[in-house]
C-alpha cells in the first residue's frame, strides 16, 4: 500500500490561464526547497478559458502533480469541497493561484503546526506584518471583516480571510462548512475556532496579483460575509448560553 505523501497543497484555479506557468515553475522549485514529496492537487473549477487544458500540459508529467476538475464554475467554497475530498496526506495546504502569497513559505507555515496546533495561516493583518497592496476596496474588505470576526470569536488571530493555510487533515475532516464561495475561507476559520482549534499565524505581505485578476466581486462577498457574521454570532451566543448553565444550575442548588 502506498503512503501519502507527508503534505497536499490544494490550488483552486479558475480563469488563470496567464500566471500558471509562473505558479507551476514555483510549485516545482518547492519540490527540491522544504517541500519534497509534496502533492499538488490542482482544482479546475470549471474555467471558461484555456486553465484546465494548460494544467495539463503543465504538469501531466509530474509525478507530484494532479488535475481534478469542475464542469462548470460552482465557487471557491466548493473547489476546497472537491480539494479536501481527494487530500489523504495528514497536513493539508490551501493557496491563492494567483501567487499574492509566496507558496515558497509554505514549509514555513506546516512547521507551526509542529506544537500541536490544527491551523496554520498566514496573516496580512497581523501587526508585524508589512503593508499590504492590492485594490484598496478588497483589502479594506478583508481587515474590516477579519476585525469583525475578531471581535466576536474573542481570540488574539487578527486575519480570517487568508487562503493561504496548513491544516492538520484529522482536524479539517470535522469542519463542515456551507459556502461555496470566497466566504467559505473565513467560514472553516471560524469553525474550526469555535470547535475548540488551535490557530497560528504566520505574519506574511500580500502581494498585488501579477497576472490576470481578482475573481471576488466585492457586492457578493459583502452579503456572504454578513451572513456569515450572523451565523458567528448565533453560535458564539448559543456557546456562551450553554456554558453558563451549569454554573446556574450550582448556584440555585
Amino acid at each position: 500500500m502506498t503512503r501519502p505523501a507527508p503534505v497536499t497543497i490544494i490550488v483552486p484555479c479558475y480563469n488563470e490561464q496567464a500566471g500558471l506557468d509562473w505558479l507551476v515553475g514555483r510549485l516545482a522549485g518547492l519540490q527540491a526547497n522544504g517541500g519534497r514529496g509534496w502533492e499538488v492537487l490542482f482544482v479546475d473549477d470549471g474555467s471558461a478559458d484555456a486553465t484546465f487544458a494548460r494544467l495539463l500540459r503543465s504538469v501531466g508529467r509530474e509525478s507530484w502533480a494532479k488535475v481534478l476538475r469542475h464542469p462548470t464554475n460552482m465557487g471557491l467554497g466548493a473547489a476546497l469541497r472537491t480539494g479536501f475530498q481527494y487530500a489523504e496526506s495528514p497536513i493539508v495546504c490551501t493557496i491563492d493561484s494567483d501567487c499574492t502569497y509566496p507558496p515558497e513559505r509554505l514549509p514555513e507555515l506546516v512547521a507551526l503546526l509542529d506544537d500541536g496546533a490544527e491551523i496554520a495561516t498566514a496573516s496580512a493583518w497581523h501587526p508585524s506584518s508589512q503593508t499590504a497592496s492590492g485594490n484598496p476596496v478588497r483589502l479594506w474588505l478583508s481587515r474590516a471583516v477579519s476585525s469583525l470576526y475578531k471581535m466576536l470569536i474573542g481570540q488574539d488571530v487578527h486575519t480570517f480571510t487568508c487562503l493561504f493555510r496548513a491544516y492538520r487533515r484529522d482536524a479539517l475532516t470535522r469542519i463542515r462548512f456551507r459556502s461555496n464561495g470566497f466566504a467559505a475561507v473565513a467560514e472553516i476559520m471560524l469553525r474550526g475556532m469555535l470547535a475548540g482549534y488551535s490557530v497560528r499565524e504566520l505574519p506574511m505581505r500580500l502581494e498585488s496579483r501579477r497576472f490576470g485578476e481578482s475573481k471576488l466581486k466585492v457586492g457578493d462577498a459583502i452579503v456572504a460575509h454578513a451572513s456569515l457574521l450572523t451565523l458567528t454570532a448565533t453560535l458564539v451566543t448559543l456557546r456562551r448560553v450553554r456554558g453558563l448553565r451549569p454554573r446556574r444550575a450550582a448556584q440555585a442548588s
